[in-house]
């Protein structure tokens, strides 16, 4: 078993500015990293002998997997797209607005991440994200209303600062359409 990545203070404290409404959860400000999860010598001996690779994937407020062995994660890198399998050379990579694919044998999950980082090892992938929803899960009449209020904004902004909080807000918007587009 594993212990948890993140821990919250659950009052939705800390700064930044929410650009994505109904996206991001509540107390998920001011969260902090706890520690790794401890590995087990089952799920190590398991990783080897299949030749998978373990996954934990995280958000502030949860993990959403937890040492799973899974065959394949891509994940939305700053510098492009980035297959990770076994036996991997030990990377960081920060994570742009996009997809991470998860895959197992015939079956992949996808989930859109807002941002954060991959930590890429031998043995195992640590992927952190801001913020994670399912594919399946997103609205496409409230991505597409979301990106027309970004673009309203951007258009009307009395300053650079606001300018630039709805050029982030377009541009996880315009990912999340090309999310919810591709199968």
């Amino acid at each position: 078993g594993g212990a948890s990545f993140w821990e919250g203070d659950g009052k939705g404290s800390g700064g930044g500015v929410m650009l994505w409404r109904g996206f991001a959860s509540a107390g998920v400000r001011g969260a902090r990293c706890v520690g790794l999860a401890r590995r087990g010598l089952a799920s190590e001996a398991a990783a080897a002998a299949t030749d998978k690779l373990r996954l934990n994937f995280v958000v502030p407020h949860k993990p959403i997997k937890n040492n799973e062995l899974v065959d394949m994660v891509v994940v939305p890198g700053a510098s492009g797209v980035m297959g990770i399998l076994p036996q991997h050379a030990p990377t960081v990579a920060q994570l742009r607005p996009g997809v991470v694919a998860i895959q197992y044998g015939d079956r992949t999950e996808r989930y859109f991440v807002s941002s954060g980082f991959a930590f890429i090892h031998t043995d195992r992938a640590d992927v952190c994200a801001v913020e994670a929803i399912p594919v399946e899960d997103i609205d496409p009449a409230a991505v597409s209303k979301g990106l027309s209020e970004c673009e309203a904004t951007a258009s009307s902004a009395a300053n650079e600062l606001a300018k630039a909080e709805a050029q982030i807000g377009i541009d996880v918007y315009h990912a999340m359409q090309a999310a919810i587009t591709e199968k």
